[in-house]
């Protein structure tokens, strides 16, 4: 395996532990949690690192919801020079400390994406959104508005979204639902997490719902791959969809990705 792809795997694992929110948030997040799905991300980056360099010699990367710094970390760690856009300061916060080393390669904004896209002047060789589009109300929109920034040849990189849920086979559908219940009778407050899931998965989504927020792709058929696809190929970009199975258990992961289950998928879409 490619050494950096390994780096870039463990980076994951540097994280920052402020709270018990943070904890919980990295338990329930597979990306991070399982080192399967790290070093299938690992390769994926370095994947687009390596293309960018073929055009120019320090790739500009634009990390979209930031978060943590699980984008940001590996590509400045790789030789990019990154701006970090989200909205949470405490984040960007723990980011700041994660990256200190990397100095003026890396910029910080504070701010709403939307409001950061609407500045067409800046350009960008990648542009990166992780775990991200299943929590953006218009995704397509919000693809379609950051597409201008890309420099020619500059490539759209997204990471752990869940597919369409129509999209999946039952079988596949069954036993992903299996995997998730079996991991969340182990948190707390079993009985309202169930009863929310079961609401959201009816389509009741609350709008002041910090839970519902959090899980918004639920009531809206997980995202689209299809429309994504078609996006990009509309806009003269090459599309690579990459799809993957993806659970909180750590018992049922290795079952259904040796299974060739599909739940989650990647794009890496480059303009032509």
């Amino acid at each position: 395996m490619d050494k950096r792809i390994s780096e870039i795997a463990a980076l994951a694992n540097v994280s920052v532990y402020t709270d018990e929110a943070t904890a919980d948030y990295l338990d329930g997040a597979p990306h991070i949690k399982h080192a399967r799905l790290r070093e299938l991300y690992g390769s994926l980056v370095v994947k687009v690192f390596d293309r960018a360099r073929e055009h120019v010699p320090i790739p500009r990367v634009l990390d979209l919801g930031a978060g943590e710094g699980s984008v940001t970390l590996p590509f400045l760690q790789l030789g990019a020079q990154v701006v970090a856009v989200d909205i949470s300061r405490s984040q960007l916060d723990t980011l700041q400390i994660k990256c200190k080393q990397y100095g003026t390669n890396l910029e910080i904004r504070c701010e709403d994406i939307n409001v950061f896209l609407q500045d067409k002047t800046r350009r960008f060789d990648i542009i990166v959104v992780n775990s991200f589009l299943h929590h953006v109300p218009d995704y397509c929109a919000m693809i379609s508005e950051a597409l201008p920034l890309l420099n020619p040849g500059g490539q759209f990189f997204s990471f752990h979204d869940p597919l369409r849920y129509d999209s999946l086979g039952a079988m596949t559908s069954l036993f992903s639902k299996v995997a998730y219940f079996s991991w969340r009778i182990t948190k707390g407050d079993v009985i309202d997490g169930l009863r929310r899931r079961l609401r959201r998965a009816r389509g009741v989504y609350i709008p002041d719902s910090p839970h519902d927020n959090a899980e918004y792709h639920v009531t809206r058929n997980g995202v689209d791959q299809d429309a994504i696809r078609s996006l990009f190929e509309k806009q003269n970009f090459e599309c690579e969809v990459v799809s993957y199975f993806s659970t909180q258990s750590s018992l049922f992961q290795p079952i259904g990705t040796a299974l060739g289950m599909k739940t989650q998928f990647g794009v890496i879409a480059r303009k032509r």
